[in-house]
């Protein structure tokens, strides 16, 4: 199936491309679910890239994802990042540009939190809507930072090795950290989201890039279809960033596409 042919009318697709980084974004309801409550935001200068799956139900998944992703985004702009730079002084050992903005996503969050958790109360929703999220910031032209909240994962393609840099907050990861005691619960539930409580914090962290580097952001519906060893094989033969966002989100649709699909994909 050529990549024409696997792009429904529900697929968001979308690419930036600037000096330094080719992101490519690919969002895709799958073959079961009528609506997509995943969203992508792929800043248009390159400055970030976000991604959140939503739940809730009723089309409330879909709110909260892109309500999450719309307040966090008015956090991430150069100019935000320049004023939380003068506040900054340095000594930390930490570069004071990975200081600001990683200051400014736990600001982006909070806020995030504060605004879907006013609106469940406000709906007196039974069952709170809420929203993981993932993101990625390149930073001072040498680093990435990161942060996630929930099982939306980010993965660093780097020498033919895949890596997964998050760690999902789901109650099966703390079942296997506690050693396997007790019934094993499914894979996915989660316990860390934006929504159901008023506020919540981000795992957040940040690493040096290098030339080659491929960052892949993704929502469970892609990686609970396809095993690393799959993922690794399609980065690894993929003619460029946006073919080989597209064969991964096609990919998981030939694997049965049982949930809502996004891939983001920045190489450096």
């Amino acid at each position: 199936m050529g990549n024409n042919e696997m792009k429904s009318e529900l697929q968001v697709h979308l690419q930036v491309r600037t000096p330094d980084i080719v992101i490519s974004g690919v969002s895709d309801p799958g073959r079961v679910r009528i609506e997509n409550e995943d969203s992508i935001w792929l800043d248009s200068q390159g400055h970030f890239m976000l991604l959140a799956d939503g739940m809730g139900g009723h089309e409330r998944g879909a709110e909260a994802s892109r309500t999450a992703l719309k307040v966090i985004q008015e956090f991430l702009n150069p100019e935000q990042i320049l004023k939380e730079l003068l506040d900054i002084t340095g000594g930390s050992g930490v570069p004071p540009e990975i200081v600001g903005t990683w200051s400014l996503v736990d600001k982006a969050i909070s806020k995030a939190a504060s605004v879907l958790y006013t609106r469940n109360q406000e709906l007196k929703l039974e069952r709170y809507m809420g929203t993981t999220v993932v993101g990625l910031v390149p930073v001072a032209g040498r680093y990435f930072l990161w942060f996630h909240i929930g099982d939306s994962r980010l993965y660093r393609w780097r020498d033919s090795s895949l890596k997964q840099l998050t760690v999902d907050h789901s109650a099966y990861v703390e079942w296997v950290n506690n050693g396997r005691s007790g019934k094993e619960p499914g894979k996915n539930i989660i316990t860390r989201a934006i929504g159901p409580n008023s506020s919540v914090a981000a795992d957040i962290e940040w690493d040096e890039w290098r030339h080659g580097d491929t960052y892949l952001i993704c929502s469970d519906g892609l990686n609970d279809m396809l095993t690393d060893d799959k993922i690794t094989r399609i980065l690894s033969t993929g003619k460029d960033m946006d073919d080989t966002a597209l064969r991964l989100v096609e990919a998981a649709n030939d694997a049965g596409g049982l949930d809502n699909i996004s891939a983001v994909l920045c190489g450096v």
